[in-house]
């Protein structure tokens, strides 16, 4: 390269003798997370790895440099939250010995859809994949680099909206595109505003292709889902996804772009569909657009449009007559008018929807019809019906026949004593109902949480309010501290949404041992004693000692390699070095259990040494000693 080298934050070439880029301003000694891969590190001998771009719970993307062609790439790195782990200083991955399964299974589904993406390279509105090679006890992912900004971004430069003539103009290749790729079998599940770009062409860019698992709630790894344009489904871990999982996504994205606004997340919707029609927010927006955005916004995957090119079709139709009218049993155009159609009945096609008047009753010459000719005689013999059945069973009581019959005094006392066991049994049994009609539901299946940790969990359960964890702490030495050992709803078992949960979480081992401290720094050595679940247990004392350097670990008052007992009120003391600026002084003061050094020669004999013990190197305590000449 000869005086110029690769700029890791852009992978653009500088002069070497520079230590910030002056294109993106990235110092050579910028400081990275060392849970990824360190810049400059170099996979499959031909990709050059620069700084981390961004991360989710599947892996993390690098801004790359393919030395072999010379231009930049993007690799993205197969590293599961919570399966695996770095090796401290190496590229390498290491799985957590008991996720091994889990950690192959996902790296297959990882494989396959980027198998599947680079089958679709002559697509030119996707991200394709370009290489996919397995290095460091993982799989990486190679794609092009992408110049161009998040649609977000462009809609802020552009008034924050567009016309339906703008996006008439712009989204038909991009649809075109969408339609190939669910041909091939491929579902994106976080299509956004987010995920995807405009090129400097003006073109769309479809990116941020993940495994199911991401993109779906309550799974195996942490998701990542785009609140407002996720459809219902991907918030049920049981629920059917599909193309119109994806149509849901690029109709809310469509809501978006014409109106301004994002629109309400589908669980809110759930609850409360109060969501406007596009038109009714911006009147430029045709009628008939706005009715096809809200059937692909459909909460009922059924009730949706399936695919993207029956999608395409209808937002191209210019009459409102050719836009199929959504079913009356689902509407969710708003909240009262779903509450209401419930109970209709779907009305045939073929079926005219007349209005009833005075004059339905009759024949189109003004005669009585035959339904109203015998309404009358058939309603009379249906309450003479009922007259006669009442008048029996009241006759039949008085004369003790049928299953009346039997001693009348005790009748009353036997019924109201059924009637009790009847209304125990419903409030008995309402739980077990309770539980049947949960189980039904996707989200009331406990997942197992064993060996998973506390924290993670209960930060993930807790922002989507499906589990509530709450945490008694124990020692043990076969989970790690922070680990959840039990838990008292049992994996599998059903439980009712928004419960809490009583989880055992791991304090660690009940005992440690004492770690070396020799050559370490007080920073150093307190960060060790943390790991280790020693933070409640120790304290520091400052001591003089210039045979230290500021800040050392002088000494313990207990031995290395002893086991702490972390239930205990035992405190382990550690003294470290905290000299003075100026020169040592006459005498140094150690560590209390350290000996006064001698390392250091007084700048004087002592005027008054004791008698019995003099040193053996100064004169007799009788004859002071001579003064200088």
């Amino acid at each position: 390269m000869g005086e110029k080298k690769l700029c890791y934050g852009c992978m653009e070439m500088k002069p070497e003798a520079e230590r910030v880029c002056q294109f993106c301003g990235h110092a050579e000694d910028a400081p990275y997370d060392l849970n990824y891969m360190a810049p400059g590190t170099v996979l499959n001998e031909r990709y050059a790895i620069g700084i981390k771009l961004g991360h989710n719970s599947e892996g993390a993307t690098y801004i790359g440099y393919n030395k072999s062609i010379g231009c930049k790439v993007l690799i993205r790195e197969y590293m599961p939250q919570g399966l695996c782990v770095r090796v401290r200083g190496k590229a390498t991955i290491s799985v957590n010995p008991n996720q091994v399964v889990q950690y192959k299974a996902l790296m297959a589904e990882f494989t396959e859809l980027n198998k599947a993406l680079a089958q679709m390279r002559n697509l030119s509105h996707i991200n394709p994949t370009l290489d996919l090679f397995a290095a460091n006890n993982t799989t990486y992912a190679v794609y092009e680099y992408l110049e161009g900004i998040k649609l977000v971004d462009f809609l802020k430069d552009n008034a924050g909206e567009l016309t339906w003539r703008q996006v008439s103009a712009m989204f038909p290749p991009f649809f075109t595109t969408l339609s190939l790729m669910h041909n091939s079998g491929v579902v994106h599940r976080a299509i956004s505003p987010d995920t995807v770009y405009v090129t400097e062409k003006g073109e769309l860019r479809l990116c941020g292709f993940s495994i199911s698992t991401v993109r779906t709630v309550h799974t195996e790894l942490p998701c990542e889902i785009f609140h407002g344009y996720a459809a219902p489904e991907q918030y049920n871990p049981t629920a059917r996804q599909g193309t119109w999982t994806d149509v849901y996504g690029i109709c809310a994205v469509l809501y978006r772009i014409l109106t301004g606004c994002k629109p309400t997340d589908a669980p809110s919707r759930m609850e409360n569909d109060n969501l406007c029609a596009p038109h009714e927010m911006n009147p430029s927006v045709p009628r008939n657009v706005s009715q096809v955005i809200m059937r692909g916004m459909s909460l009922f995957s059924e009730d949706r449009i399936q695919t993207v090119t029956e999608l395409v079709t209808q937002l191209f139709e210019h009459t409102e007559d050719a836009i199929p009218v959504p079913p009356p049993v689902r509407s969710h155009v708003n909240q009262p008018q779903r509450q209401r159609n419930v109970t209709q009945r779907r009305v045939p096609e073929e079926e005219p929807r007349r209005r009833h008047n005075d004059y339905d009753d009759y024949d189109v010459d003004g005669r009585e019809s035959v339904i109203d000719r015998i309404k009358i005689p058939i309603i009379i013999g249906v309450l003479l019906t009922c007259v006669l059945l009442v008048v029996a069973i009241v006759a039949a009581s008085h004369l003790n026949m049928g299953p009346f019959s039997g001693n009348n005094s005790s009748r009353p006392i036997e019924t109201t004593s059924s009637f009790a066991e009847t209304m125990d049994n419903i409030v008995t049994e309402a739980p077990s109902e309770t539980e049947t009609e949960t189980t039904i539901q996707a989200d009331s299946n406990m997942p197992d949480l064993i060996g998973k940790d506390f924290e993670t969990k209960k930060a993930q359960f807790e922002s989507d309010g499906w589990i509530f964890l709450e945490a008694t702490y124990e020692f043990s030495d076969e989970f790690k501290a922070g680990q959840i050992m039990d838990q008292s709803v049992k994996p599998g078992e059903p439980f009712a949404s928004g419960d809490t949960i009583q989880v055992v979480v791991s304090k660690g081992p009940a005992s440690v041992e004492i770690p070396d401290y020799k050559g370490k720094t007080l920073k150093q050595y307190e960060a060790e004693l943390d790991a280790l679940g020693l933070s409640e247990f120790y304290v520091t004392e400052a001591v003089t000692n210039y045979d230290y350097e500021n800040g050392e670990v002088i000494e313990l008052n207990k031995e290395v390699g002893d086991k702490f007992d972390l239930t205990g009120t035992e405190t382990l003391k550690i003294y470290y070095a905290s000299n003075p600026e100026t020169e040592p002084p006459t005498t140094t003061t150690a560590a209390p259990t350290t000996p006064a050094p001698t390392t250091e020669p007084p700048t004087q004999a002592p005027t008054d040494p004791p008698a019995t013990d003099p040193p053996a190197t100064e004169p007799p305590a009788t004859d002071p000693p001579a003064p200088a000449e």
